[in-house]
């Protein structure tokens, strides 16, 4: 596991809260006030995230960009459709090799889709996230593209790890052949990060998003916890936090 990997671990819930918690065990003999004080801000704070009505708040937050309408597709412009990879399943022996994890196919899906409407070339963006897959992410996007979706795949880049990398290396390719203004996959969520990394390298992106949180009516399960909840909090939490981080970096580089 490699830094990055690692920082984004301890930074994201529910790790942060277990070290709240062990810090709070640790000095609760030399300093219990302050002991409860932490320990009711971990347990509470987890509370929050893992709840349903919290992390869908928070997701909505990362929505900003709204769905194109199948009506619109006829009218728009674009050089190239870029769908960008999540994670894949490595150990899928009904099929003989990897495939798409949820989120990744959905995106697949998405840019199947919008190709047929659109008859817009398709660059699959993804290598390696963690630096031991066994093949790249977007290979494993063109087998489910062409396989499962009857898709076309015109081109690859498999050698980014993250989304400034998935940026900078597909305007490389698509650059090269004049292709600077793209219809840009991923969930809904993901979109905000993208788009910005996307627009920092040269391309005029026009967001296709896809994998919207559905926005159901409060009820009382709402406020009860739940692992889904609190690992899209974890989500929503990695990719605020990320977009913060380019920020950053991109106000040092200027």
């Amino acid at each position: 596991m490699d830094l990055r990997y690692f920082l984004k671990t301890i930074l994201l819930p529910p790790f942060t809260q277990i070290l709240m918690l062990l810090f709070a065990l640790k000095i609760r003999h030399s300093a219990p006030r302050i002991s409860k004080a932490i320990s009711f801000i971990a347990i509470f704070s987890l509370w929050l995230l893992g709840s349903p009505v919290v992390a869908t708040y928070l997701a909505r937050t990362l929505e900003q960009n709204p769905p194109l309408t199948v009506s619109a597709l006829g009218d728009i412009k674009a050089d190239a459709i870029v769908i960008l990879s999540s994670s894949q399943n490595e150990f899928a022996p009904e099929f003989g090799e990897s495939v798409s994890d949820d989120q990744q196919l959905v995106r697949v899906r998405y840019g199947a889709f919008l190709q047929r409407k659109t008859q817009i070339p398709v660059l699959l963006a993804g290598g390696s996230v963690r630096g031991d897959e066994k093949r790249s992410l977007a290979a494993t996007m063109a087998f489910d593209l062409v396989s499962g979706y009857g898709g076309k795949v015109d081109w690859l880049e498999n050698t980014s790890r993250t989304t400034a990398e998935n940026a900078k290396n597909s305007y490389t390719i698509l650059a090269a052949e004049n292709k600077t203004t793209i219809l840009l996959v991923t969930s809904a969520r993901h979109m905000m990060r993208s788009k910005w990394s996307f627009e920092q390298v040269g391309f005029t992106v026009i967001p296709a998003p896809t994998d919207f949180l559905d926005h159901d009516q409060m009820t009382i399960n709402s406020f009860i916890p739940s692992a889904s909840s609190l690992e899209l909090s974890s989500q929503v939490m990695h990719e605020w936090l990320g977009y913060w981080v380019y920020s950053l970096l991109a106000l040092v580089r200027s």
